[in-house]
């Protein structure tokens, strides 16, 4: 069994895109494909590339230092969100305050 990924014309892996195929089934001629196997590190595991890209000898980091940024920032972004029961939490805290206030538990 051989797995073969397909790539876009500028070498980026389609994800979703891979085939298996046994080892005397011929590679399809729908697009272009790379039989070599994805990088992984001493344990097995594969390479944590955001965007990988195949330079026609090996498999690289496709994302840029433009888009690394972008995606970083938007992290940072999505958690300094506030959860859903971080929101609630909140909520019910100004509502009691709210209610000691009007009580006149508290100023």
């Amino acid at each position: 069994m051989r797995t073969l990924y397909k790539i876009d014309e500028n070498g980026f892996m389609l994800y979703g895109e891979e085939i298996f195929l046994l080892e005397d089934e011929l590679t399809p001629d729908d697009g272009i494909y790379v039989g070599k196997p994805l990088p992984t590190n001493e344990l097995g595991h594969q390479l944590p590339f955001q965007k990988i890209k195949w330079d026609g000898t090996q498999w690289i980091e496709g994302e840029t230092e433009e888009e690394k940024n972008e995606r970083e920032a938007q992290q940072l972004l999505e958690s300094l969100k506030p959860s859903p029961n971080e929101i609630a939490n909140a909520e019910l805290e100004i509502k009691i305050v709210t209610m000691l206030t009007e009580l006149e538990v508290i100023q």
